[in-house]
């Protein structure tokens, strides 16, 4: 009886609690090696920028206006632009702009999407759909408010 007990309970216990977990490990441990060889050697800026903080300034240079022009839909219309830059920390900002367009619910969707398809350096974080009346025609008209974001490298020059 207590030799099957010596047998058998670091075998239960072996395949009840420590085999998973080796596994796991050992699972690990391979693919640690494997990222190793496959993963480029590779400067700091180009890892930042791969992750998704680039040099270039789209949201207070304007140039994120000049890509909505040429990506929206032919009747839409930007209303608003207020750009600016929400955090700084260690070397990093985080510019936001608030875009107020209007038009049809469809010009609207098809101009979201060429935006989240034409402009990988932005985040579209938010976005608010309101019905406004003109004062002029009494008119109802759909506004989207988009809220994009942008991380970028401070620069040193202000």
């Amino acid at each position: 009886m207590a030799a099957a007990l010596v047998v058998l309970l670091p075998a239960a216990a072996w395949r009840f609690a420590l085999a998973g977990s080796f596994a796991t490990w050992r699972e690990c441990r391979r693919l640690e090696k494997r990222l190793e060889q496959v993963a480029p050697t590779a400067s700091d800026s180009d890892m930042s920028v791969r992750n998704g903080v680039t040099t270039s300034d789209l949201i207070l240079s304007g140039t994120l206006l000049d890509t909505v022009r040429r990506y929206a839909a032919p009747g839409l219309r930007i209303t608003g632009y207020f750009p600016v830059t929400t955090s700084q920390q260690d070397g990093i900002e985080i510019r936001t702009a608030q875009l107020m367009l209007t038009g049809s619910f469809h010009e609207l969707l098809q101009s979201v999407q060429a935006l989240e398809e034409h402009l990988p350096e932005c985040r579209l974080r938010s976005l608010q759909w309101q019905t406004v009346v003109q004062h002029r025609t009494r008119k109802p008209q759909l506004v989207l408010t988009l809220y994009i974001q942008q991380l970028t490298l401070k620069s040193d020059i202000q």
